[in-house]
């Protein structure tokens, strides 16, 4: 029995010094925030459609997007016209699927033309603080657009590497302070 005890106790020390002797701390690269960002942006503008009017549609609308730390951008646009020319009358209603880089995208969407009383495809670039592309109608041909508007280029992830001294097991320094022995 007394044998076994001090059998025990020499195991446990042994147990306990190699477990101490490897602890320590290192530099080592921390990656700190996301790498993607979910953006909801509401945003008002102005748009001329080129054949028609000279004065601007007012509109209303909002982005969805999610853009990974290097700026791919993927989302919706949902974009509503008020017509100001003979008096404020709906104008378009169209949803736009995005993609692109945070600072410029492709947008390819559909909706109605409430004034024409026709559907509507359209195809432009997203830019901040304006967009431009051309609407495509069956009957009507294209008309192409031009919107100056109040989102700018869209918000990424706060994602950066840092250096820092964390405790890898296995370093050279005794303490988070990375003080050498």
């Amino acid at each position: 029995m007394k044998k076994s005890i001090i059998s025990l106790a020499i195991g446990l020390a042994i147990v306990s010094s190699s477990a101490l002797a490897g602890g320590g701390y290192d530099w080592a690269l921390v990656t700190t925030g996301s790498t993607s960002k979910n953006n909801t942006n509401a945003y008002a503008g102005l748009n001329w459609s080129m054949g028609g009017s000279w004065t601007p549609a007012v509109v209303l609308g909002l982005f969805r997007t999610h853009v990974k730390a290097d700026g791919d951008t993927q989302g919706a646009n949902l974009a509503f016209h008020l017509n100001l020319a003979g008096g404020i009358k709906p104008g378009k209603l169209k949803l736009s699927y995005l993609n692109g880089k945070e600072n410029l995208q492709g947008e390819i969407g559909a909706g109605y033309d409430f004034a024409r009383s026709a559907p509507l495809l359209g195809f432009g670039l997203n830019g901040p603080f304006v967009a431009a592309g051309v609407d495509g109608y069956l009957s009507q041909g294209l008309v192409p657009y031009v919107t100056l508007q109040s989102q700018g280029k869209f918000s990424k992830p706060s994602y950066q590497n840092t250096t820092a001294c964390v405790n890898t097991g296995s370093g050279p320094f005794p303490d988070s302070t990375c003080t050498p022995d």
